[in-house]
C-alpha cells in the first residue's frame, strides 16, 4: 500500500528535474553567450537568428558533425520507438541527458566562425528548450516535437555531409 508521502514523491522529483534542467540550460546559454568568448569573439554575432552564409549553408567541422549526429540518433530512435505524445519519463531523461552531454561537447569544441556559431546557438537553444519540455512533461509530446523541428532546421543552415534527415511523422 502506498503511503501519501510516497504517492506525492514523483511530482516533486519531476519538478526537481525540471529545475535542474532549466538551471543547466541557463548555464549553457550563459556560457554560449559569455563563457567561451576567448575561443572567438561573440560580439560580432548580431541578432540571434538562423542565417545562411551569403545564401549558402555554413561549413561544419568534425566536432559539430559528431555532436549533432549523436543528438539526431537519439531523437530518431526515440521517435521510432514511441509516439511523441507517449514518451516515458525514462525516455525523456535519455533525451535530455544525451542532448546536454552533446551540447557540452559542442561548446567545448566550438571552432566555427562567429556568424556560423551564432546560427548554431539558435539551434542549441531550441534543442535545450525541447529537452527541458520533454523532461517537464514527457506525455505532452511538445519536447520531442521541438527537438525534431530543430533537427529538421539544422541541415537547412549547415552543410553536414552524410546527414540523414529525420523521417516525417505520419498522423
Amino acid at each position: 500500500m502506498k503511503t501519501p508521502a510516497k504517492k506525492n514523491r514523483w511530482p516533486l522529483i519531476t519538478v526537481f528535474l525540471v529545475i535542474v534542467l532549466v538551471g543547466l540550460s541557463y548555464a549553457v546559454w550563459t556560457h554560449l553567450h559569455h563563457g567561451h568568448a576567448g575561443a572567438h569573439d561573440h560580439s560580432d554575432h548580431g541578432a540571434a537568428a538562423l542565417s545562411l552564409n551569403d545564401g549558402k549553408r555554413w561549413a561544419t567541422d568534425e566536432p559539430l558533425r559528431i555532436g549533432m549526429q549523436r543528438i539526431r540518433d537519439v531523437v530518431a530512435q526515440t521517435l521510432a520507438t514511441s509516439e511523441p505524445s507517449a514518451l516515458s519519463p525514462a525516455q525523456a531523461k535519455v533525451l535530455a541527458d544525451t542532448i546536454q552531454e552533446n551540447v557540452t561537447y559542442l561548446i567545448q569544441n566550438c571552432k566555427l566562425e562567429p556568424k556560423a556559431d551564432a546560427t548554431l546557438h539558435v539551434l542549441i537553444n531550441e534543442l535545450m528548450t525541447g529537452a527541458a519540455a520533454a523532461t517537464a512533461n514527457p506525455a505532452s509530446g511538445d519536447g520531442a516535437l521541438k527537438l525534431a523541428q530543430a533537427l529538421r532546421e539544422y541541415p537547412k543552415y549547415f552543410d553536414h555531409p552524410g546527414w540523414s534527415p529525420l523521417p516525417e511523422r505520419r498522423p
